[in-house]
């Protein structure tokens, strides 16, 4: 798979994967790169069948997301990393830190679940719906309002437009979109012995995963850190991107 190793230059850095939602792409993470790059080595990738990795991807499942990101970092030479991933990017975080030889060290899950519920459930069912019946770039300006929160919507008009023209430049493919949800559907939390590594955070106004979603993997997952945010919606990392960095880089930073 192809990947980016962007190494920060300091002696003893820890190298931290981004692993990016249902999407796929490693530009989801373009704004974080300043504040990200002078403390760890980074490594970034278009998931398997997504961007420069698109392919035909078959029925799939977190798992092999999960072992997607072993490959990757064991052609990069890396042992142990941390990860911090959004959506299905926590899931897959969560799929290593079950593992009984863990390389994954630190984890920060953002707007993640233990499993799926009815609401993000019927979500994704209308995702689909309106694909199938209006096409791609309905399919595109739907995703924006499942993303961002309405003042962020609202304030930025020539932003969105720009995002939804290039999910549509950039889409991964009715076939490859299903399977990659169907995954989402199947994914059940594992047995975590030891969360102290992992960093729960989370907004209220999440309009695709419910906030309790957070607040149930905290009560399952032991020594997890819950973190929850009044507002920035299920991509609060860029809405809230500076209160987020500043919940999260001393937690990867630490120890």
């Amino acid at each position: 798979m192809e990947f980016t190793h962007l190494k920060c230059g300091r002696e003893g850095a820890r190298t931290l994967v981004l692993c990016s939602g249902l999407g796929g792409a490693q530009g989801y993470w373009a704004p974080h790169l300043e504040a990200l790059e002078p403390a760890f080595d980074l490594i970034l990738y278009d998931q398997r069948g997504t961007g420069a990795n698109g392919c035909d991807l078959g029925p799939t499942s977190i798992k092999d997301m999960a072992d997607d990101i072993l490959e990757v970092c064991d052609a990069a030479g890396v042992g142990d990393f941390d990860l911090m991933g959004h959506a299905l990017g926590g899931l897959v975080g969560f799929d290593l830190a079950a593992r009984p030889e863990r390389r994954v060290g630190r984890v920060v899950a953002i707007n993640a679940w233990p499993e799926i519920d009815a609401h993000t459930a019927r979500c994704f069912d209308i995702r689909l719906a309106t694909l199938a019946g209006q096409g791609l770039p309905a399919f595109a300006a739907l995703q924006m309002n499942f993303l961002y929160p309405p003042f962020w919507i609202a304030a930025h008009p020539e932003k969105i437009a720009t995002e939804e023209a290039h999910a549509v430049a950039h889409f991964q493919g009715v076939e490859n979109i299903t399977h990659r949800i169907n995954a989402l559907r199947d994914f059940c939390l594992p047995q975590i012995a030891d969360g102290s590594g992992i960093l729960l955070i989370a907004s209220k106004d999440d309009a695709l995963v419910d906030v309790a979603q957070s607040e149930r993997l905290a009560a399952r997952i032991p020594g997890a850190k819950l973190v929850i945010l009044d507002q920035g919606g299920h991509a609060m990392n860029l809405t809230m991107r500076v209160e987020f960095e500043a919940e999260v880089l001393p937690f990867l930073s630490a120890g």
